[in-house]
């Protein structure tokens, strides 16, 4: 469990209400709902948090999954909509070739 000690997950109660009404009530991408049930499963406010591995299974997603989400918790600096929802892009990846003149 390298990553639960170097990025550990902390959930205020609020952050955790929000996060459960995301997984059970509501229409959201499922990308979202993914995110939601990783990081209420890594949250160590409640207690010992189960091995990478059976998070993992019990959530049918990688252990790659559980890491990226843990990090962009930490580099969000605790901010579990900028973490559970779709990064924006900044610009277009190539310029358009109309211009206004």
């Amino acid at each position: 469990m390298p990553s639960q000690k170097k990025r550990p997950v902390t959930l205020t109660a609020a952050d955790r209400e929000a996060l459960v009404r995301v997984t059970t009530t509501g229409v959201h991408p499922a990308s979202m709902i993914r995110r939601a049930q990783v990081l209420l499963a890594l949250d160590t406010s409640t207690g010992e948090v189960d091995p990478v591995e059976v998070i993992a299974a019990r959530l049918g997603v990688s252990g790659e999954t559980l890491r990226l989400v843990a990090k962009r918790f930490a580099e969000t600096s605790g901010d579990i909509w900028a973490t559970v929802g779709r990064r924006q892009r900044e610009q277009p990846p190539v310029p358009s070739p109309v211009t206004g003149e």
